[in-house]
């Protein structure tokens, strides 16, 4: 099965999968064949800004990474839509703002 062939009651257990554990489990459980762009998208996880040759945030107290916190607001999701959303984050400290899925 598709993932744009969920039925309705699919759609809202899966709207309730928040981490990517969680969504690699529902897929799993469910049978659901995701294309290469999908797969990447839930597995792909998120990397830290502030490490790995990214730019650090320019006001973090010990010149370490951005302090990524929520702010409740959500745009459809790149790959998968309404069915998991990316949120906003933004930086405490200097107000940077990034969407993460």
């Amino acid at each position: 099965m598709r993932i744009e062939e969920l039925s309705p009651e699919l759609v809202e257990k899966a709207k309730g999968c928040e981490t990517t554990e969680e969504r690699m489990a529902f897929i799993q459980e469910n049978g659901i064949e995701l294309t290469e762009e999908q797969l990447q998208s839930i597995s792909g996880g998120r990397s830290n800004p502030g490490g790995n040759g990214r730019p650090k945030c320019p006001n973090s107290p010990k010149r370490g990474g951005h302090n990524w916190v929520r702010t409740g607001n959500t745009r459809p999701g790149s790959i998968f839509g309404d069915l998991w959303p990316d949120k906003e984050e933004r930086c405490t400290y200097c107000g940077e703002t990034q969407w993460v899925n």
